[in-house]
């Protein structure tokens, strides 16, 4: 009866989920926020046409009149208010991010990595049920190679994030609990598949980002990204480890916050 009666909550959780998305959708009104080009050191790779579309009244990956900043051949940004909470209910926060990569002819692309952290905090009353949950889902395309038009099928990929993204109470209570993701997409291996050799000089990508909350009248969840990257590989990339990445992520992140600090 017991397992009954929690799987009949999570059902409730999610439907109302679900009702709370359609909800959301309906009433908010879009952003489409282009922050432009923004070039790595030497000038060798672009970020082109650096965009965040949602349907929330501002940006969430970061500031709106600030945008991201470029690290080398990294592009970073420090999300504002990109954070879901619940209580006797449920919660959605969903945001796009666009942009094109341009390569100089010579300029070596093996693979583009995308990494990003964030912290969750589940709690309440014992016998309570909550969720928290994020994911990403990426779409990606080579459509030029040394600056001639080419015709590879766009490519999909997802987050790996730590226990799959997915935080249920009571196995993942806790306060301010960090989680990480990323993905690698591996330029060098697809221009083999599609027998090309030379330098991808325009590739495109776009991922859709999500966190969602959800909880009884007896507790509370909240999730929160405080982080995003996204590098451009001159090298076979090593896949991080979630510990290895997340350190990573956080260095990157008090860095920021350092440089931000008044003299």
């Amino acid at each position: 009866m017991e397992m009954i009666r929690k799987n009949g909550m999570r059902c409730n959780l999610l439907l109302a989920t679900m009702i709370c998305c359609l909800s959301a959708a309906n009433q908010a009104e879009a952003v489409v926020k282009n922050w432009g080009h923004f070039s790595a050191s030497g000038g060798g790779i672009t970020f082109a046409d650096v965009t965040e579309d949602n349907a929330l009244s501002t940006t969430v990956f970061a500031p709106e009149e600030e945008g991201p900043r470029v690290v080398g051949n990294m592009l970073v940004f420090d999300p504002e208010g990109f954070e879901s909470q619940s209580n006797n209910g449920a919660h959605l926060i969903d945001s796009t991010l666009r942009t094109m990569i341009l390569a100089q002819a010579g300029e070596v692309v093996e693979a583009i990595t995308i990494e990003e952290f964030g912290d969750f905090t589940l709690g309440g009353l014992p016998d309570g049920l909550a969720i928290a949950s994020v994911g990403a889902a990426f779409f990606w395309s080579i459509d030029e190679v040394d600056n001639m038009e080419v015709s590879i099928p766009t490519q999909i990929a997802q987050l790996s994030v730590t226990d799959g993204g997915m935080f249920e109470r009571p196995d993942h209570d806790g306060t301010a609990i960090p989680w990480v993701g990323n993905t690698t997409l591996d330029v060098a291996a697809l221009l083999e598949e599609y027998n090309y050799d030379g330098t991808p000089t325009k590739i495109s990508l776009t991922f859709d980002n999500t966190l969602q909350t959800a909880a009884d009248n007896f507790s509370n969840a909240f999730i929160k990204k405080k982080g995003v990257k996204i590098t451009v590989n001159s090298e076979p990339p090593l896949i991080p480890e979630p510990t290895t990445g997340l350190l990573g992520a956080i260095a990157v992140s008090l860095l920021a916050a350092r440089r931000k600090m008044p003299n």
